[in-house]
C-alpha cells in the first residue's frame, strides 16, 4: 500500500461513522502507520492484537469483567512486556501503533489504544480518557470509578490518585476539573496521536513528514484553523513560500483576533519580502 493509498483509506475510514462516531481505533492508527511505511502490514499486527487477546482469554480464572480484565494487564504488562518509552518520550516511533506493538514501548496513549482494542477483542469495551498531559483507560465496571494507566504498567488508580498525577505533572498550574474524566471518542483519540506525531516529527526537523500529520489531523478536523497555521509555518521552514502565505492569510481570516494574530500577520510581511528575493 503507497503512501497515498493509505492516506485514502484513512480518510474513508473516517468517513463511515455512526452516531458515536466509533471507527476500528486499531485500523485507524495502523493505517497512519502505512502513510510513513508502505512495508506496513496492517492486517499481521491485527493478528497480534487477536493474538493478545485469544491468550488473555485462555489464562483468564473466570469470564467476570474483573477476572478478563486482569488477566488482559498480565498478559500485555507482564508477559507481553509492554513498557511507556521514558528515556525517549518524544521519538516520533511512540505514535506509529506498528512500532508499539513490535517494540513494546509506546507513550501513554498508543499504549491505551492497545490496551483498549485487545481488551474490546475480550469483550470489555473500555473508554479513553485524555487526562491533561497524559492518558489512562476508564476500567470497564464505571461505577467503580477506577482507571488504568497503561503508560506505568497497567497501574490501577481511583480519582484522587488521577488528580494527583495531573498535579504532579503540571506542579500546581492547572486548576483540577471533574470532566478531565469524561472519556473521548475514537475521533479525539486520533486527533491527539497525530498532534503528538507531529510535534515529534517538527521536533525532529522531519517537516515533509510533520506536513503528512496535519494533513491528517485536517481530514479529521477540515476547520481546524490552528493546522492551517501550523502547516503554513511548516511550508515556510521548507521555504515554499506560496504556500505558506496562502495558509497563514487563511489562518488569520478564520482567526483573526488570535492571541498570535499580529505575529503571524509580521511572520507573511517577512515571507513576502523573502519570496521576492
Amino acid at each position: 500500500m503507497t503512501s497515498a493509498q493509505a492516506s485514502a483509506a484513512f480518510s474513508k475510514l473516517i468517513a463511515q461513522r455512526d452516531d458515536s462516531d466509533q471507527f476500528p481505533l486499531d485500523r485507524a492508527c495502523l493505517l497512519i502507520c502505512a502513510v510513513y511505511d508502505s512495508s506496513i502490514e496492517i492486517d499481521r499486527y491485527v493478528a497480534q492484537l487477536d493474538a493478545f487477546a485469544g491468550r488473555a482469554k485462555a489464562s483468564a480464572a473466570a469470564s467476570d469483567p474483573y477476572s478478563l480484565m486482569g488477566s488482559v494487564l498480565r498478559t500485555l504488562f507482564v508477559t507481553g512486556q509492554f513498557r511507556g518509552n521514558e528515556k525517549s518520550y518524544d521519538e516520533a516511533g511512540n505514535s506509529l501503533l506498528a512500532s508499539v506493538i513490535d517494540r513494546r514501548l509506546g507513550i501513554p496513549i498508543t499504549l491505551s489504544i492497545v490496551l483498549m482494542e485487545v481488551s474490546r477483542r475480550v469483550g470489555l469495551p473500555l473508554e479513553g480518557v485524555g487526562l491533561p498531559g497524559h492518558f489512562v483507560v476508564r476500567f470497564p465496571d464505571p461505577t467503580s470509578r477506577l482507571y488504568i494507566d497503561p503508560f506505568h504498567g497497567g497501574t490501577i488508580l481511583d480519582v484522587s490518585q488521577c488528580v494527583a498525577l495531573v498535579e504532579r505533572l503540571y506542579r500546581g498550574r492547572l486548576t483540577w476539573r471533574d470532566d478531565y474524566l469524561a472519556p473521548v471518542s475514537h475521533r479525539a483519540i486520533v486527533k491527539r496521536v497525530l498532534l503528538n506525531l507531529k510535534n515529534a516529527l517538527s521536533q525532529a526537523k522531519d517537516y515533509p513528514a510533520a506536513l503528512s500529520a496535519i494533513q491528517l489531523r485536517m481530514t479529521l478536523d477540515p476547520n481546524d484553523a490552528t493546522e492551517l497555521r501550523d502547516r503554513g509555518i511548516l511550508f515556510a521552514r521548507l521555504r515554499r513560500y506560496d504556500r505558506a502565505i496562502e495558509d497563514l492569510e487563511a489562518y488569520l481570516r478564520e482567526s483573526p483576533d488570535a492571541g498570535d494574530s499580529q505575529h503571524i500577520r509580521n511572520t507573511v510581511q517577512y515571507l513576502r519580502q523573502e519570496r521576492n528575493f
